[in-house]
């Protein structure tokens, strides 16, 4: 690398991909983090923004171009933020992934003497998403955000989406027109049985009961919509089947309401779970407790192995989502416990409850703070599902100093086009 101009242009060698939408190039031994290129980019960039310890740039030209790159065949790649990958081919997007789990792993948790595994891709490279969310602004434009801003960019058709869902963008533009009720984003959810499709619009104010219409009436303009949600502040409203169906595994299905968190790639939710239950080694003995347990997307499977599975969840919904799905599959051996996570932890070892297997699937933030409590129950194994490589590195080395080893990391993609990626870790004493 070297500077061609003494003001503002630099030559960089991109040669790796951050956990973020930039290419990472090097100038004078400090990183730069330039959006919009691949692993092998050879680029005349300038630096807009000096940090302590990396720099921001911009792509000025393409000098020579990777082999990695692709044409991103999304008419809207360069307005909206959404596919920050999309112009590298597939196999380079994997790869960086699986480099990205392990730097974490040794970087951050400082923790090494584990199968890293091979990354598991997305069965498909696009229209893998049954669910997309599509922000709405003051003047009801409906679209996704354009990059690092709240500018919203209509969208008539999403790559990513599955293609059941975005012959309603159209009509929902409309429908939120229309609407008196503020409306900040609007949900468009597929379930696995035919036919079920449910809208969720979420609104930061109040209901405008004048809005009755035009929401009963949706299922005539927008035909083939089986229900819709529309909600706010300590209000809910529904009309039509507002519920989808979710396959868990043969013989298992769970009914949830559209609003409720479902992994959006549900191919890929297969395999996570394929994954999960192959970690865990469940057993007919085994008493197990499942942290973040959301409507059961894990537990139903679990408990059909096992003798009993504590699942501790902080929504009354998904809890109740969940009950519900266990008496449909006649899953009796769960007790659900909505609680927060730490109080549940807190009230389950004042009580001397013993387990031999946890399970837990924190939100982006992890489980930080909660390592000594987790590891005071002394399971066997403790498998870890993380959508953020950073924040499940932190929480694996410390539980790796409460006497835990790691022993096996799997990442597994959900995400095509995105930095973001799934990873299951096991944990043993």
């Amino acid at each position: 690398m070297s500077n061609t101009n003494a003001k503002s242009e630099i030559t960089l060698e991109i040669d790796s991909l951050s956990y973020g939408p930039y290419g990472v190039g090097r100038m004078d031994g400090k990183a730069v983090m330039v959006p919009k290129t691949a692993p092998g980019d050879r680029i005349a960039a300038r630096i807009v923004e000096a940090k302590a310890r990396y720099a921001i740039g911009e792509v000025l030209h393409v000098l020579t171009p990777s082999a990695a790159r692709q044409t991103p065949p999304c008419p809207f790649v360069n307005e909206c933020g959404g596919c920050p990958w999309q112009h590298i081919r597939y196999e380079a997007q994997l790869k960086a992934k699986q480099q990205n789990v392990e730097s974490a792993l040794r970087r951050i948790g400082r923790l090494d003497g584990f199968e890293l595994r091979p990354i598991i891709p997305s069965p498909q490279e696009y229209r893998y998403r049954r669910r997309i969310r599509l922000q709405c602004d003051r003047l009801a434009k409906l679209g996704y955000f354009r990059p690092a801003s709240h500018e919203v960019i209509e969208i008539d058709d999403c790559l990513i989406a599955d293609g059941k869902l975005t012959g309603f963008i159209a009509p929902l533009r409309r429908w939120v027109h229309d609407l008196a009720t503020a409306v900040d984003f609007v949900e468009i959810v597929a379930g696995d049985e035919a036919g079920q499709i449910v809208v969720v619009g979420k609104s930061g104010g109040e209901y405008v009961p004048r809005d009755e219409g035009a929401c009963e009436s949706i299922f005539d303009k927008a035909g083939g919509i089986s229900g819709l949600i529309l909600y706010g502040p300590n209000w809910r409203k529904s009309w039509g089947q507002a519920a989808i169906s979710v396959i868990v595994e043969h013989g298992i299905s769970m009914k949830v309401d559209a609003d409720v968190f479902t992994q959006i790639n549900a191919e890929g939710n297969q395999k996570i779970l394929d994954e999960l239950l192959a970690a865990g080694e469940f057993r007919s003995q085994d008493r197990v407790l499942e942290l973040y347990s959301g409507a059961g997307n894990f537990t139903l499977s679990i408990a059909r192995r096992v003798s009993e599975v504590v699942a501790v969840e902080g929504s009354r919904q998904s809890i109740q989502n969940g009950k519900l799905s266990a008496q449909r599959n006649g899953i009796e051996n769960i007790r659900w416990d909505c609680s927060a996570v730490p109080a549940a932890l807190s009230r389950l070892r004042q009580r001397r409850e013993k387990f031999t297997r946890l399970v837990l699937d924190p939100p982006r933030a992890g489980a930080k703070g909660l390592e000594a409590e987790l590891a005071s129950f002394g399971v066997e194994r403790l498998v870890y599902l993380s959508c953020d490589p950073a924040t499940l590195a932190r929480d694996l080395g410390a539980l790796a100093n409460h006497g835990y080893r790691l022993r096996m990391v799997q990442p597994i993609d959900l995400f095509p086009h995105s930095f973001h990626v799934e990873t299951l870790a096991l944990m043993t004493r």
